[in-house]
């Protein structure tokens, strides 16, 4: 009886210390990670459903996330700081917003008109051609590590006046950065930086004419359809993308398992994002013409001519300093593998 007690006891003893165990794993790296999307908003929920679910159970609990919406830690434009000093773990941000900082390779990372066309087009540049491995030299150097794009849907303009030539730009205010920024501009626009938050009383006020934002699920779902009843085709961004940014110290700090699975749920948010996208897009866009938006059509020939000039603007980087031209070469080189 002694020995059964005893036995009772050290199988105890071994439970606890197993459970003990698992606590320390699952507690062992609690990140905070802030999209740059509000709940709802595809992005946001392949950010949830997929990378953080995915990036947890693969690790067995021993990473878990705290997810927040756009500006609830601090405000879009200062995510590069915000991640590189350690006030977060990671963020979900917008590489274009940062080109000041970093220099014209983080419009080449955003994503740039003119150039790619379909997603996959995207993923193939990024992880079979190089262009990963130069982002992440371009990003270390401001204590952030590069995890991987979000691949997202086209991101489109909405307006409230028809846009239907490069014509229609002149005198239009329009929420933009970036390359974009300046391509519209070169069009006879007026560029005006604003965040997502502000563009809704932008439109409402007419402190902007037009705002080129998301895809049709996320320009519904913060309800620019009610202010700006054009919406134009084709996309000016086809193919952008957001990114996965990491503390560097607090990547340095995980095991290579884990920094392997998060390279995995990285990859896999992308392609949630785009597949729901596919769905919610097709219903949104039903829903807003039967709330009178119009389709606002750029004539393919017309089109051309715009895509030119944004080619010419983005080979300008090629330039301005060694890590873009270098990003330049790569997107040429590619772009010549593609037949174009």
């Amino acid at each position: 009886m002694r020995l059964l007690r005893g036995v009772a006891s050290v199988i105890a003893s071994g439970v606890m210390a197993i459970a003990a165990v698992g606590a320390a794993q699952a507690a062992d790296f609690n990140w905070r990670i802030q999209s740059n999307l509000n709940p709802g908003e595809p992005g946001y929920i392949a950010l949830e459903e997929k990378f953080v679910k995915l990036a947890e159970e693969m690790s067995g609990g021993r990473i878990k996330f705290q997810v927040f919406p756009v500006g609830a830690l601090f405000p879009v434009q200062e995510g590069l700081e915000a991640v590189g000093s350690g006030m977060v773990e990671m963020g979900v941000l917008t590489g274009g917003y940062f080109a000041g900082k970093i220099g014209p390779i983080a419009n080449l990372e955003n994503g740039v008109p003119g150039s790619l066309r379909t997603p996959i087009e995207r993923y193939n540049f990024f992880y079979k051609f190089g262009f990963l491995d130069l982002v992440r030299e371009a990003y270390a150097k401001h204590g952030v590590f590069y995890l991987g794009p979000q691949l997202s849907p086209p991101w489109d303009i909405v307006s409230k006046k028809p846009i239907r030539s490069a014509e229609d730009f002149k005198g239009l205010k329009i929420r933009s950065f970036g390359l974009e920024a300046k391509w519209y501009e070169k069009m006879g626009a007026t560029p005006v930086f604003m965040g997502g938050g502000d563009i809704y009383t932008g439109l409402a006020t007419g402190a902007i004419d037009a705002a080129r934002w998301a895809s049709p699920a996320g320009n519904k779902n913060n309800s620019y359809h009610e202010v700006a009843k054009y919406y134009v085709q084709p996309s000016p961004m086809p193919v952008p993308n957001n990114f996965f940014a990491v503390n560097m110290a607090a990547w340095n700090q995980l095991p290579d398992d884990i920094k392997a699975i998060l390279n995995e749920a990285a990859v896999a948010s992308s392609f949630d994002y785009i597949a729901l996208s596919a769905m919610a897009d097709a219903k949104a866009m039903r829903e807003m013409q039967a709330a009178g938006v119009q389709i606002s059509v750029i004539p393919e020939e017309e089109w051309v001519k715009m895509e030119v000039a944004a080619r010419e603007l983005w080979e300008a980087y090629a330039n301005e300093d060694q890590m873009a031209a270098r990003g330049v070469e790569l997107l040429k080189k590619f772009l010549a593998e593609l037949g174009r």
